[in-house]
Order: structure tokens, then C-alpha cells, then sequence
């Protein structure tokens, strides 16, 4: 039915043809396997970065709320500092306001007697009213005078024992201010 009438021409002819569709198979699959390998890499390179982002806002979002936290302990402290200072205040006032007694600023030169009657005195000091510079200066303590409370049985005694430590031959005066005792015990004289 087929005439095969084959010549040389058509052989040739056919055998080119056949090379030529080799050809573009072999170009066409070395193309293919490139743009695999390429989309491959370009995925897997996609992948990492993704990865990476991941990680950092995952770190970025750490940080924000440790950066929170760190604030929220930096107000904390900022709180109690301030709450110390004026607990700071608050004592001083009141060391600066509250009487001490006497045995407890110098060395006693008689007998403490417990049952004696304690005798409230403020002393001034005549390096008051000067007005000095220095903030530290001795004499800026005297401002307002000292109170010392002193136990003895009369206020002539406790004058005594006070004068001993703060004579008024160097500057010092001092002032009765009340009698802290049961007022049928305590003797003026």
C-alpha cells in the first residue's frame, strides 16, 4: 500500500529532521531542569527569608515587651524613690522636731536617777543669728536652738547638769520650757 520509495534526499531530509527534534528535546530539557533548579533555589531562598522575618519580629516583639516591662519597673522604682524621699523628709522633720534626751548626747556626769522628774530646756546658742555662708557651718545647727530633755529632781539641778555640758560663760543660754513630771513632785527650786 505504501510506496516507500525512499531516496538519498528524503533520507536526508528525514535524518535532519529527526537530529533537529533532538535537538530542541535536549535544549527544551536542559531549559526545563535550569528553570527547576532555579524555582527550587528562588522557593528555598524564599523560605529562609521567611524564616528569618519570622525570627525577627518574633525578637522584635521580645524586645518591645521586655522594653515594657523595663519602663514599667523603671516608673516602679521612680515611685519608690520618690516614696523614700519623702519618708527621708518625713524623719527628718520629725529628728529635727522631736526632743532628745540629754544622756543621749553627751557622757551623764551624775547619776542618772529614773525616778526624777525630766525637765524640758531648749538651748540657743549666740552663733545664731549670724548668718553664715556655709550650709555645713556649726553654727547653722543651733538655728532655733537644741532641746534636751534632763531628769532630776529639781530644775535648778537639772540646769546644773545641762550647764556643765553647755556653759553659758561661752555663748550658750538656756531656756525652760516645761516640766514633763507630775507637777505635785516637782520642785522649782
Amino acid at each position: 500500500m505504501f510506496d516507500f520509495n525512499l531516496d538519498v534526499m528524503a533520507l536526508t531530509y528525514l535524518l535532519v529532521l529527526a537530529a533537529n527534534l533532538a535537538l530542541i528535546l535536549l535544549i527544551g530539557n536542559l531549559t526545563f531542569e535550569r528553570a527547576r533548579d532555579a524555582w527550587f533555589s528562588v522557593s528555598n531562598r524564599a523560605g529562609s527569608l521567611q524564616a528569618n522575618l519570622t525570627q525577627l519580629q518574633t525578637a522584635t516583639e521580645t524586645a518591645g515587651t521586655q522594653t515594657a516591662e523595663t519602663v514599667q519597673n523603671i516608673e516602679a522604682a521612680k515611685q519608690k524613690l520618690a516614696n523614700a524621699e519623702v519618708e527621708l523628709a518625713a524623719l527628718k522633720k520629725r529628728h529635727e522636731e522631736e526632743p532628745l534626751p540629754f544622756v543621749y548626747c553627751v557622757t551623764p556626769t551624775e547619776n542618772f536617777d529614773p525616778g526624777g522628774v525630766i525637765w524640758e530646756f531648749v538651748v540657743h546658742h549666740d552663733s545664731e543669728g549670724q548668718q553664715e555662708s556655709d550650709p555645713h557651718h556649726p553654727a547653722r545647727q543651733w538655728a532655733g536652738g537644741r532641746r534636751y530633755l534632763i531628769q532630776a529632781a529639781t530644775q535648778k539641778a537639772a540646769h546644773r547638769q545641762l550647764e556643765r555640758h553647755v556653759p553659758e560663760a561661752v555663748g550658750f543660754r538656756i531656756a525652760l520650757v516645761k516640766n514633763h513630771g507630775d507637777a505635785g513632785y516637782a520642785k522649782a527650786g
